[in-house]
């Protein structure tokens, strides 16, 4: 993940990890799937562009 991005998952992480209240908790996870997932569509992009550069 790039700087700033990997800084607020891993901070995202670490709140979630201590979170008692149930709803916060769901927010947080929320927002960590949303970081993950645009990660994952990062590296699809660039796995498809080694595939037609090759």
């Amino acid at each position: 993940m790039q700087g700033e991005t990997k800084e607020r998952w891993l901070e995202l992480c670490a709140r979630a990890a201590i979170e008692q209240d149930p709803k916060r908790l769901m927010e947080l996870i929320e927002e960590i799937n949303e970081l993950l997932e645009a990660k994952e569509q990062r590296l699809q992009h660039k796995q498809a562009q080694r595939v037609h550069a090759q």
